[in-house]
């Protein structure tokens, strides 16, 4: 007898690597296994990668999937994230009549390149698409830069996928003196993971921009939270490096809230960008 099953949607071990209508094809990290779930999250297929296709294919008539078409909007979460994390901003752009695919990255178990790797097998897979967009938060835009920074003739998905507008949100732009702390202890980098040493000094250096012919905007926005811990780490006299939010297309926004996407004043200039290229 078969069964399918409720899941959580695979925040924390299982990576996203194929999209199609809130269908997706996701790959565990550990054991390669791949499994199909639908629109509520639901297991519908495991095996490999193509029997989870064959199955989508089936599922198709069954539950009447629409063709999805015209352009992408690609939502890439931060370190130690999920893709949940962009709730508020998803119900925003399913209203421009874009097709909005907000991937989950294992990003405790695998470096800033290892995930660019994923989100290309995931772009290169994509159907029905010719424009497509990013919204990335935190240490999502170092997957993006280490993306388009692999050798062109990998980048298949670009032959039938033209590259639109780009908002990256808290992008990491200088090191991290606590991930400097943190990749100097062995027992902390095997808590927190490879993804803590792309945000170091070392790494950070040498993980190219993005390529400038791309139309960028940078939003900074300090939630409570980051505000609460930077007066903790003020208190332990732990040093903390000012940051610079100057620059073409650069904003900063005030947060008063825990996720700085819960901010409307943040959410409404990410979709003027995504629609229009223009802040």
């Amino acid at each position: 007898m078969k069964f399918n099953f409720f899941t959580f949607g695979g925040s924390l071990f299982w990576e996203d690597v194929f999209f199609y209508q809130k269908w997706r094809i996701q790959r565990h990290c550990g054991t390669k296994r791949y499994r199909l779930l639908d629109s509520w999250d639901i297991r519908r297929a495991s095996g490999t990668f193509e029997e989870c296709q064959k199955a989508f294919i089936k599922y198709i008539d069954t539950y009447e999937i629409t063709k999805q078409q015209g352009n992408l909007v690609v939502l890439l979460h931060g370190f130690m994230d999920g893709k949940n994390i962009f709730k508020p901003l998803w119900r925003k752009l399913v209203l421009t009549n874009s097709t909005v695919a907000a991937i989950n990255y294992p990003s405790l178990f695998r470096n800033s390149l290892a995930s660019a790797y994923q989100l290309l097998f995931f772009l290169n897979h994509m159907e029905d698409i010719n424009e497509v967009s990013f919204v990335t938060k935190g240490a999502g835009n170092l997957v993006l830069r280490q993306l388009f920074n692999l050798p062109q003739e990998q980048l298949s998905f670009q032959d039938k996928m033209r590259i639109q507008n780009i908002v990256e949100i808290n992008p990491v732009v200088q090191n991290n003196l606590l991930c400097d702390f943190i990749s100097k202890f062995k027992l902390l980098r095997l808590f927190f993971g490879p993804m803590v040493e792309d945000m170091t000094e070392s790494k950070l250096k040498n993980i190219p921009k993005l390529p400038q012919q791309f139309n960028v905007l940078q939003i900074f926005s300090n939630s409570l939270f980051y505000e609460f811990s930077l007066k903790i780490l003020k208190l332990i006299k732990f040093p903390i490096r000012e940051s610079s939010y100057k620059g073409k297309n650069t904003l900063f926004i005030q947060s008063q809230t825990f996720n700085v996407l819960d901010n409307e004043k943040l959410l409404n200039p990410v979709i003027k960008f995504i629609n229009n290229g223009k802040i």
